[in-house]
């Protein structure tokens, strides 16, 4: 006898291209039998929806007879299983068995024919028209088949894909009883000083990042604006929609409003077009806080803010935030995240790296105080600069203090 036998492996993966590939389509092989000498041609319609598989199998035997499966089955990782469970129709006569066939198999990427091939084995308890054959008849049996896909070059000498896989790592527990002491500072990064360079870089821009994670969902933007349940605007009370939040980015206007008799009523932000290269500073929202626990002094960033300057004529307005983000449920992004390096292009550090290491510099605006004010409410000029490094000094001694009291 002459047997028949079909395989397909329906899958979702990531070759080494770094390419995602669908395998539903139209697949085509041939199959070899007992004898050698003698072969058979597969024609396959396959679909794929989420692990699930269900198509068709149409084999064709060199003498032009045929016969037509239905298929279902589920896919784990590469490996597939898959049953033929119901025959559509059969053009052959008694020198042919068809045999219904459980089959498993493992997608093979063959990159230098710009193919998919697939490759494994078959069993059979059953056979067409509910007629049991025995092992001799329905022998178990092997499989190679094959699709043509697209494969797009690997841009590169490897393939990265440690920090596509990265994780942040979690903080150190912290209590409220081991807290001894606790300090709130607010500090500006400007992407246009020489050690921030990395975050404006076109191959990895760090404003990028955020609106495309807050595109896609992954990263939540809050209101800046103040309220009253919001006194200073950095409270995360509001949620933003995506669309909201690239709003707050666009390059906005004063216009002013005039009356029916052309008197000025007053003025009106209007936003224009959002530009990336216009996000040139950023604003952080960080505790500073002794933990005695682990007799550990250290910040911990609890919000991030791209920061917008109004466009008005004869006036030069403040940078102001257009909207916060949470800084620890963010973390997960920015671990997968690559900042451009400057010498080296393998630098294997993330945005979570970045900041988490401190390897940004900024300058101290505020630091919370009993009148709630910012320096620049009583410093100006070259004056904000000196007390913004009084700021930063006055945390180092905290902590130098520290440790000279404890020896």
């Amino acid at each position: 006898m002459r047997h028949l036998f079909f395989l397909l492996a329906l899958l979702t993966v990531n070759n080494s291209f770094g390419q995602k590939l669908n395998l539903t389509g139209k697949w085509l092989g041939e199959l070899p039998q007992a004898d050698k000498s003698i072969h058979f041609r597969i024609e396959m319609d396959l679909k794929q929806t989420g692990n699930q598989i269900t198509g068709s199998s149409n084999f064709r035997t060199l003498d032009n007879h045929a016969v037509s499966f239905l298929l279902q089955g589920s896919v784990n990782g590469k490996d597939v299983v898959l049953n033929e469970y119901k025959t559509l129709n059969c053009d052959c006569n008694n020198q042919y068995i068809f045999c219904m066939k459980r089959m498993k198999g493992r997608l093979i990427i063959d990159s230098l024919n710009s193919q998919l091939a697939i490759s494994g084995i078959w069993t059979s308890d059953s056979s067409y028209n509910g007629t049991t054959y025995t092992k001799s008849d329905c022998a178990p049996g092997t499989f190679a088949i094959a699709k043509p896909v697209q494969l797009r070059p690997l841009d590169g000498a490897y393939k990265k894909t440690d920090l596509a896989n990265s994780h942040s790592t979690p903080y150190a527990n912290l209590r409220e009883g081991d807290v001894t002491f606790a300090k709130r500072v607010w500090r500006d990064f400007d992407v246009r000083d020489k050690a921030n360079r990395f975050m404006a870089s076109p191959r990895q821009r760090f404003i990028d990042v955020l609106t495309d994670a807050i595109q896609k969902g992954e990263i939540t933007a809050y209101d800046a604006a103040v309220s009253k349940d919001d006194p200073n605007g950095d409270g995360f009370v509001k949620r933003l929609t995506p669309e909201q939040a690239k709003r707050k980015m666009a390059d906005s206007t004063l216009v002013d409003r005039f009356d029916k008799d052309g008197n000025k009523t007053g003025s009106v932000l209007k936003a224009g077009e959002f530009n990336p290269d216009s996000i040139i500073k950023f604003r952080i929202k960080e505790d500073w806080v002794y933990d005695k626990q682990r007799s550990v002094f250290e910040p911990r960033i609890i919000g991030i803010a791209p920061m917008v300057k109004p466009k008005a004529a004869n006036l030069n307005l403040e940078y102001q935030p257009a909207f916060w983000i949470y800084f620890p449920n963010a973390r997960r992004v920015f671990a997968n995240k690559e900042v451009a390096g400057r010498f080296n292009d393998a630098t294997n550090l993330s945005y979570d790296d970045i900041f988490i290491k401190r390897l940004f510099t900024s300058y101290v605006i505020k630091e919370s105080n009993v009148q709630d004010q910012r320096i620049q409410d009583f410093a100006q000029g070259l004056d904000k600069l000196r007390e913004s490094d009084k700021l930063k000094k006055a945390l180092a001694e905290w902590e130098a203090q520290l440790w000279k009291n404890n020896n």
